[in-house]
């Protein structure tokens, strides 16, 4: 599961959202509902990008509030910038998918951290076949230590890099020909839109 749902402080926090039989990723409703009044600690009705954060932080991952702004884009279907109850379900489906993708490449079992070629044999295994450059330069912005190896929090960015990167292309690309011819401001708003 997700980090947030990592049990730090067994008896402050509410039950791990759990699978129903409909599908793996379908979690409980009481028990999401639980962990929803948790994250949204100013009991708005829904969830901001700095509670996201502090909670990803209490499971583990630190991110910067862009890398979470860019988490919430994923499941914001009304445009507020900030996740309802509803959107907190495609949340929790969404990191836990990400994470279920980095639990299946191989990792160093020391470290928990998966190697540059792993991730590259493992991205081509989702559809992504990127040549040499295009991946030195992937791992170049998300392997910034030069480590040789990411661990989540790192492949969590990248998966968002590039599921924004396709998004961004698609809506220059509705014909789907795999090519696009774009102006300076068209160029500029595919840059800032795949971040």
């Amino acid at each position: 599961m997700w980090p947030l749902t990592r049990n730090r402080h067994q008896q402050s926090q509410p039950q791990q959202p759990q699978a129903v039989a409909q599908g793996p990723k379908r979690p409980d409703f009481a028990s999401l509902r639980q962990w929803f009044d948790k994250v949204d600690t100013d009991h708005s009705g829904h969830i901001t990008a700095q509670e996201l954060q502090a909670a990803l932080l209490e499971g583990g991952l630190n991110l910067s509030l862009g890398t979470v702004g860019c988490i919430i884009r994923q499941v914001d279907r009304d445009g507020t910038g900030t996740v309802s109850l509803a959107e907190f379900e495609r949340l929790h489906e969404f990191l836990a998918s990400v994470q279920d993708s980095f639990t299946r490449l191989k990792s160093d079992p020391a470290t928990g951290r998966v190697s540059l070629p792993e991730v590259a044999l493992g991205l081509k295994s989702y559809g992504y076949d990127l040549d040499a450059a295009v991946q030195r330069a992937l791992f170049n912005r998300f392997d910034p230590t030069r480590s040789g190896s990411m661990g989540l929090q790192e492949f969590l960015a990248l998966t968002l890099f590039l599921r924004s990167a396709n998004a961004t292309f698609k809506a220059f690309d509705p014909a789907n020909t795999g090519t696009v011819h774009l102006n300076y401001a068209q160029f500029l708003y595919a840059a800032v839109n795949s971040n």
